[in-house]
């Protein structure tokens, strides 16, 4: 069975999306049916799939004529056929109201058991019910047919158009037809041939109130010439698997780093499907990526862990695929139902950097670098880990810093932290006031001395010319290798650039700052919607800043 949506509850849904260049010509939700089935394996499921199907062939037949402009005469002789069919409609539907089966037997069973106890079958509660439908049909026909009528002694075409046209557009589909849409003229003599053909219909019903025999004429016998539709190759539109998350990155406004990490690894899916195409991909694709991901060494030689193929490779599809689908580019986001399982790992230790942790990684930035080591370098090395331990922020937040960014505001000095330099994870500048400490060590002189431009780098040096190509993240691996090499801390639960921030968190709740103005320090989003209004002036986080214990290392 294809075309099968299986949800979370146990129901089953029919889904196929309709082949784009039929859209256009059909009515209602034209890009994809969606029926739904109920429980798998219920009884009558079967129909219903079976339903379902023939209802998408239908639609499709009917677009692809519409497409294809292989289009039904409206001339008189199937205007004439459209009309005495809805006649017959009409009347065989007042036939059924009035001798419903079920109805008809209850009635001959009672009437006849009361003539036998001598009651006349007028009286009984079945003559009382049958006399409300008559007086219910006689108000409703009292109502429409002077209207029909009315508009038939005026000549109001336009008045028939307005009662008519929907019943016309219903009857021409319902039997299978396709008329041209700029068929105007012949479309206004069939609205007003059903004009007729309700009245003639209405006529019928008043002598079957009046007691008269008016029998049901049978169906007439469908038109015997119709055109041929050109056939229209049922394709699914391609939605190019790059392309599309290329759409996405731009309209996101990815950050170049961000776009190329994540468009690497659609790469890797198209690999796997071995096609390029969002529109042929099914959740059961998903899986068996997502399966090959969890057992296949990555570049690096290491099995990937379960949360890195969740939060990278498979939300990376899904947020995709959920804007394509907004965009109408797809029907639907297959990625949905796809889930990573993650074992819980056991919590060894902290996330911040211990207090023997933080006095080591600050004292190895007082030992002098090497004579063959870049300026940029020996700057990063000297001073990130100082800023980062006073201010909480993203190692790369610190490496991107420029010149310019450090300034004088309100009688205090800051870092201003702002995406014109690079990358900041909330997209909003901030301002940091520098601690103290880091001014007494001299920071200050040394930003001074340096040219305008980046702090810790030398954008001469990068060696390939891209926008993605960030070299302050170059910044932050180095420190990080170095941390890890030279000072000795290995331990493989523990972040060597990340320890810092969560260190100034926790040092932040032993010195009583507000958590709100830690935040606003560290570039958190606000926790609640009241927290977003308004925001910490400098000089309050330079006294929140001050009050945070000095980090002792001897020679700083």
């Amino acid at each position: 069975m294809q075309h099968i949506l299986k949800h979370g509850t146990g129901r089953v849904s029919f889904r196929r999306a309709y082949p784009a260049a039929l859209r256009p010509y059909i009515a209602g939700e034209p890009m994809q049916l969606k029926v739904s089935l109920g429980m798998e394996g219920s009884p009558g499921f079967l129909s219903r799939y079976e339903e379902a199907a023939g209802q998408y062939r239908d639609t499709v037949a009917m677009a692809q004529r519409k497409a294809s402009g292989a289009f039904d005469p409206l001339d008189s002789a199937t205007i004439a056929y459209l009309a005495e069919t809805f006649r017959v409609q009409l009347l065989q539907a007042d036939d059924d109201a009035r001798w419903d089966t079920e109805e008809r037997e209850l009635y001959r069973s009672v009437t006849q058991d009361l003539e036998r106890q001598g009651v006349p079958a007028v009286a009984t509660w079945k003559g009382r019910e049958a006399q409300r439908f008559t007086d219910k049909a006689r108000a409703r026909l009292a109502e429409t047919l002077p209207l029909y009528r009315g508009l038939k002694g005026a000549g109001d075409l336009d008045g028939i158009m307005v009662v008519w046209m929907e019943d016309a557009l219903d009857l021409i589909e319902g039997l299978g037809l396709a008329v041209a849409p700029d068929a105007l003229a012949p479309f206004k003599l069939l609205c007003r041939a059903l004009n007729d053909a309700a009245i003639s219909a209405g006529d019928a019903m008043l002598r079957r109130l009046e007691g008269l025999e008016v029998p049901t004429p049978e169906v007439p016998p469908a038109l015997a010439v119709r055109p041929e539709p050109v056939p229209i190759a049922e394709v699914v539109p391609t939605v190019p698997l790059l392309a599309t998350f290329d759409s996405y990155a731009k309209a996101q406004g990815m950050t170049p780093g961000v776009r190329d990490e994540w468009r690497n690894y659609v790469r890797l899916l198209i690999e796997f499907l071995g096609h390029d195409d969002a529109a042929k991909l099914t959740a059961t694709d998903l899986m068996g990526w997502r399966d090959k991901l969890l057992t296949e060494p990555s570049r690096h030689g290491a099995v990937r862990k379960p949360i890195t193929v969740r939060d990278k490779y498979i939300v990376t599809v899904k947020a995709m695929l959920a804007w394509a689908v907004e965009e109408r580019k797809l029907p639907e986001n297959v990625a949905i139902g796809v889930k990573v399982r993650v074992p819980r790992e056991a919590k060894l230790r902290e996330s911040a950097f211990t207090p023997d942790e933080a006095r080591a990684i600050l004292a190895a930035t007082l030992v002098p670098a090497g004579s063959r080591m870049a300026p940029g370098h020996a700057l990063a090395r000297r001073w990130i880990p100082w800023l980062c331990a006073y201010s909480g922020a993203r190692v790369n937040e610190i490496s991107q810093l420029r010149k310019e960014d450090v300034q004088f505001v309100d009688g205090v000095w800051v870092l201003r932290i702002t995406p014109e330099a690079g990358t900041v994870k909330s997209k909003a500048a901030r301002l940091v006031p520098l601690h103290s400490h880091i001014i007494e060590q001299g920071f200050l002189s040394v930003v001074q001395r340096r040219a305008a431009g980046p702090l810790f780098f030398d954008r001469s040096r990068t060696r390939v010319q891209s926008e993605s190509n960030r070299h302050f993240k170059k910044v932050g691996e180095r420190l990080a290798a170095w941390v890890r090499a030279d000072v000795g801390i290995t331990d493989p639960s523990l972040q060597p650039n990340h320890g810092w921030r969560h260190l100034f968190k926790a040092l932040s709740y032993e010195a009583e700052i507000e958590e709100r103005m830690a935040d606003a320090i560290q570039g958190h989003a606000p926790t609640t919607t009241g927290r977003s209004y308004g925001s910490p002036s400098v000089l309050a986080k330079a006294e929140a800043i001050e009050k945070l214990p000095r980090f002792v290392v001897a020679g700083s």
